[in-house]
């Protein structure tokens, strides 16, 4: 079944559709664009958006499910750079937990982070529960010890973040975040964690906005990834689902006044 429908009354046969299609799964002819059967269309919509006369359709994206952009420029550089040096890895919360409505809308934009051949694939589990979040953290340390007393290849840098945790009982995993965002996806699919990175990038991008500061929980993850069953135990994943990632969420205890420096760029021209 042919998935483009092309209002040729207004097409331009411009070629724009073809150009963005990433799939090559649109070609031009006299009559204007037309599916090409090369490789299957991965509905992402961008030959739907890129046409400047609203002269296409996609069966699979359509133009119902599109947002128009109007007038809409890019952002003003100084300001995005400002906004993006600002950003900052939390790892001091306040108690008070993060109204639902406010997380809805963080994860309500990762959806729409960049995914290998538009994959998407993800879905999240919020945990917010006190003892659950306790346990986790606790199965996770318990992992790291067991790697250490191993010898595990890597193994050495968990040393000393073991050794906080007994000697102080500080939560030196979650940081005490009342919240937990996980990201699953089918236990068949590859791309999951790659596309969790994706999605957490834009989440803690979204998430300042909100008066939300967010952390990657890489020590949580790499527990999970690696299928410590004390820990999925715990988690109680879905069947057929499996980790790809893990994001901490809450309000910052602090206010951060100054952008921090980083390496100097270094880039390679040729």
């Amino acid at each position: 079944m042919e998935f483009l429908h092309v209002d040729m009354s207004k097409c331009t046969n411009c070629g724009a559709c073809a150009d963005v299609c990433p799939a090559s799964a649109i070609g031009l002819t006299a009559d204007g664009p037309i599916g090409t059967g090369l490789r299957a269309c991965i509905a992402c919509g961008h030959c739907v958006a890129a046409c400047p006369v609203e002269a296409l359709d996609n069966l699979y994206a359509p133009m119902s499910g599109q947002v128009p952009l109007g007038d809409y420029g890019p952002l003003d550089p100084a300001a995005a750079a400002l906004f993006l040096r600002s950003r900052r890895s939390i790892r001091s919360y306040k108690k008070e937990p993060v109204p639902q409505g406010l997380l809805l809308k963080i994860l309500d934009i990762a959806r729409f982070a960049s995914t290998g051949g538009n994959t998407q694939g993800l879905s999240y589990l919020v945990i917010s529960d006190k003892e659950k979040l306790s346990a986790i953290s606790r199965a996770t340390i318990l992992w790291m010890e067991d790697l250490v007393a191993k010898g595990a290849e890597g193994s050495d840098y968990f040393v000393g973040i073991i050794r906080a945790f007994r000697k102080t009982g500080k939560d030196v995993i979650l940081r005490g975040a009342p919240h937990l965002i996980v990201a699953m996806c089918d236990e068949t699919f590859l791309r999951g964690p790659e596309n969790a990175h994706f999605s957490f990038a834009y989440a803690e991008l979204m998430a300042p906005t909100l008066g939300v500061g967010t952390c990657w929980a890489g020590l949580f993850q790499g527990c999970a990834i690696n299928g410590y069953a004390p820990l999925l135990d715990i988690l109680e994943i879905p069947p057929g689902k499996k980790v790809a990632g893990g994001l901490m969420a809450g309000f910052p205890r602090y206010k951060y006044y100054r952008l921090v420096g980083r390496n100097d760029l270094e880039v390679v021209w040729k």
